[in-house]
């Protein structure tokens, strides 16, 4: 899907052709736009109404607050973007598209990073784009309620090439890992609180008084919708960020004060991979030399992929593969406790399934300690019996997860 997308932004096919009535015109007025699966990787204003008009010659005037009004962030104009949900990012990237008065617009799954309630609303603005606009909207998805609206439908779920990138490696390998089953507190959080901006008249408060205790070898998911405090508590029990009040301990020192004893995989996989190739990439997150053959081997094997993907470049990995090895780099330094940020965040079913039956297997075989932040419940109860339910920043409930 997305070589295809590529294509339709302007690169060469290397067999065939490509027929256009003018140029591709990427980002230029009257031209493609693509709205991208991550709005983080392409908001650049500080400001909402900054954004929409970013890059847009000095001469045009869109008129920004129809178009805000369009895409349901109405009154948002003066908000700072730093503020918004991952929903209301993916809205502010349509109304910056939108902006430019394309011919076609392009959406590179957009809904997949977003909560249930933000995906309907991305997909009710994305429905009416085509009745409003002189423009073709050329929607990616694996989702196949989404698909089944289109007036047209190209199935890409049957090409062996792709199928072949989401199929599973050998079964993980256990290491040397704690022995499991232990009652040995990992992390202990006790009324734990964060306000971002503290002290100022843009003071917003994430977390109040969040408390509870994950064991060795627990799996654990902390669930909740956009704006929850979900990310906001994954950064402090990863020591990134230190709490405005109250404590994190991992194994009873302060968490920022240990940063690595916890690991993080990120949901953006993609933004996490500083190096070119798997080897390097690996061996970077882990601390070891490239030149260790049997270790990045050993690494990428504890997380089901062959070796012989060592020497492959990052941007020829499928997404479940990428997100792989974010996880075999942060795995090979044996953390306490391991962190997944939506892990299944833009998989389709398949590598979701993968990663699921992966990350289950190292939990019960090595007592790998693992925490899951997601606004989603489908598929996690065997990777994580136990779930702690966020609203508003608060720790609503605490049971088995259902």
């Amino acid at each position: 899907k997305t070589t295809l997308m590529l294509l339709l932004c302007g690169r060469a096919p290397t067999s065939g052709s490509i027929e256009r009535p003018g140029a591709v015109g990427l980002g230029q007025q009257g031209g493609t736009a693509v709205v991208m699966q991550h709005p983080e990787s392409q908001v650049l204003g500080t400001r909402v109404a900054d954004d929409v008009v970013w890059g847009l010659p000095a001469e045009t005037h869109p008129h920004v607050d129809a178009l805000l009004e369009e895409v349901g962030l109405g009154g948002m104009a003066e908000r700072d973007t730093g503020g918004l949900s991952g929903g209301e990012l993916q809205r502010l990237a349509v109304a910056a598209a939108l902006a430019r008065q394309p011919s076609m617009l392009i959406a590179d799954e957009i809904t997949t990073m977003v909560d249930q309630a933000g995906r309907d609303g991305l997909l009710e603005v994305l429905s009416g784009l085509t009745e409003h606009h002189r423009m073709a909207l050329v929607n990616i998805t694996h989702y196949d309620n989404e698909a089944q609206v289109a007036d047209r439908t190209v199935n890409l779920s049957q090409s062996l090439d792709n199928m072949a990138m989401v199929g599973s490696a050998a079964a993980p390998v256990p290491g040397h890992a704690p022995a499991p089953h232990s009652s040995r507190p990992v992390l202990e959080l006790r009324g734990v609180g964060h306000e971002y901006g503290a002290g100022t008249p843009w003071a917003k408060t994430a977390l109040r008084d969040v408390s509870f205790t994950v064991n060795e070898g627990d799996g654990v998911l902390i669930h909740g919708g956009n704006g929850s405090g979900k990310s906001t508590l994954a950064w402090i029990m990863a020591g990134l960020t230190a709490p405005t009040t109250g404590e994190c301990l991992v194994g009873g020192r302060p968490a920022h004060e240990c940063v690595g004893d916890v690991a993080i995989a990120f949901q953006a996989a993609r933004l996490q991979l500083m190096r070119s190739r798997v080897d390097l990439e690996v061996a970077s997150a882990a601390g070891f030399s490239p030149n260790d053959t049997g270790r990045v081997i050993a690494a990428l094997a504890t997380v089901g992929l062959d070796g012989s993907l060592a020497g492959r470049r990052i941007d020829q990995l499928s997404g479940g593969q990428m997100r792989r090895v974010v996880i075999a780099g942060l795995l090979a330094r044996w953390p306490q406790a391991l962190i997944l940020d939506e892990p299944l965040a833009g998989l389709d079913a398949p590598s979701q399934r993968g990663l699921l039956r992966l990350l289950t297997d190292l939990r019960i075989n090595t007592g790998l300690t693992v925490i899951v932040i997601s606004h989603d419940f489908a598929g996690l109860e065997e990777l994580c019996p136990r779930t702690l339910h966020l609203d508003r920043g608060v720790l609503r409930s605490s049971g088995p997860t259902p």
